[in-house]
C-alpha cells in the first residue's frame, strides 16, 4: 500500500472521530472513488454517518476523482490547493461536482481538527 493509499485509509479513520466531520457525513450516503496513477485504486463510502476504507473498484461510485499520486499527496498534505489543483487540471473529477465539494469539506474538518 503506497503514500496516498495509507494516507486517505487515515484521514477516512479521523473523518470518523472528528465531529466537524461526523456532522458533514450525517444523511450524506455517497461513494467516493479515487483512481491514482501510479498507486492503484480505492474508495470511501459514506453510509449513515460512518466513512470506511475500501481498495479496489466501486461498482457505481457517485464520484471519481483521477490524477497522479504525487497531486493526491500534495492535496493529502495540504500542500496543493484541491480547488487550485482542479482548474490547473491537476487530476480530474467524473460525476457529480456536489459530492466532489461536499467530500473537500469533510477532508477540511479533518485537516482542521489534525
Amino acid at each position: 500500500m503506497g503514500r496516498v493509499t495509507e494516507g486517505y485509509k487515515e484521514l477516512t479513520k479521523r473523518a470518523n472521530e472528528v465531529a466537524e466531520a461526523k456532522s458533514l457525513m450525517v444523511g450524506w450516503n455517497k461513494v467516493v472513488q479515487f483512481v491514482v496513477a501510479g498507486e492503484g485504486d480505492f474508495y470511501i463510502k459514506f453510509e449513515n454517518g460512518v466513512a470506511t476504507f475500501h481498495e479496489g473498484k466501486h461498482e457505481k461510485p457517485d464520484v471519481t476523482l483521477k490524477g497522479p499520486e504525487e497531486v493526491f499527496y500534495k492535496m493529502l498534505t495540504r500542500e496543493l490547493d484541491l480547488t487550485r489543483a482542479y482548474f490547473a487540471k491537476q487530476y480530474t473529477i467524473e460525476g457529480s461536482m456536489a459530492d466532489a465539494m461536499k467530500y473537500g469539506r469533510i477532508g477540511t474538518a479533518v485537516a482542521k481538527a489534525t
